[in-house]
């Protein structure tokens, strides 16, 4: 009997949840979001109207709500009687990743937020043509996941990078605000190169300004190229 009563109360609780009109979908409260406008959210959303709150898939409008390329999470709560309160974080500018003639802006995890605009002043990882940029993709090239990561070891230091490529043969290039080209080469040993720009440049300090390259790809005799 007791067990019999607890399913009939919780059926009930249900009917109630499902059929009494208290407890329908009236407010939509956003918290959380900057770039992204809170009609957007809403849309994606796609919550049912005229259902309870208790009967709304809060999974699937997560899920939807993340499909927005500059959200990262989204977070669905039911508050009673009637309120929905959707919490989202945004997802933040990295980098411009450049694939021929297409450029977007993507976030450190190279999802796709947007196309690039000539305004955003952000460092360029230039890859080669043929990827997609398409707007909430993830760019899963193991080109741009190395140029990331380069642009995180070499930021690091004293130089301030505007631009990572990689050569033909696979060789690290990175072009400074300031003009200077470095040429790395291999990464195995990428700190010990950053080490060895810095030192040559405190060397050359009087002629910084003319210094066009150091080429770093044979450490043990790196090349100082002016212009």
């Amino acid at each position: 009997m007791p067990i019999a009563l607890i399913v009939l109360v919780l059926v009930v609780a249900v009917v109630l949840a499902a059929t009494w009109p208290g407890f329908v979908t009236k407010t939509i409260v956003v918290s959380g979001n900057a770039r992204v406008r809170r009609n957007e959210i809403v849309s994606r959303a796609g919550i049912v109207p005229h259902v309870s709150i208790w009967l709304q898939n809060t999974a699937a409008i997560s899920k939807r709500i993340e499909a927005i390329p500059y959200v990262d999470r989204a977070r669905v709560r039911q508050i009673p009687p009637s309120t929905l309160r959707i919490v989202v974080s945004e997802r933040r500018p990295f980098a411009i990743l450049r694939s021929g003639d297409d450029a977007a802006l993507v976030d450190r995890s190279l999802r796709v937020l947007e196309p690039a605009a000539t305004s955003q002043s952000y460092p360029v990882l230039i890859i080669d043509p043929g990827t997609s940029l398409e707007p909430g993709e993830f760019v899963l090239r193991s080109s741009a996941r190395g140029l990331r990561d380069a642009y995180e070891r070499v930021g690091g230091g004293n130089f301030v990078p505007a631009s990572l490529q990689y050569d033909r043969f696979g060789g690290l290039i990175v072009t400074t605000r300031g003009g200077l080209r470095l040429l790395f080469g291999s990464e195995t040993d990428l700190s010990q190169k950053i080490t060895l720009a810095d030192a040559i440049l405190s060397q050359v300090v009087t002629h910084k300004r003319r210094v066009a390259a150091i080429d770093l790809r044979a450490p043990s005799a790196p090349v100082v190229v002016y212009r």
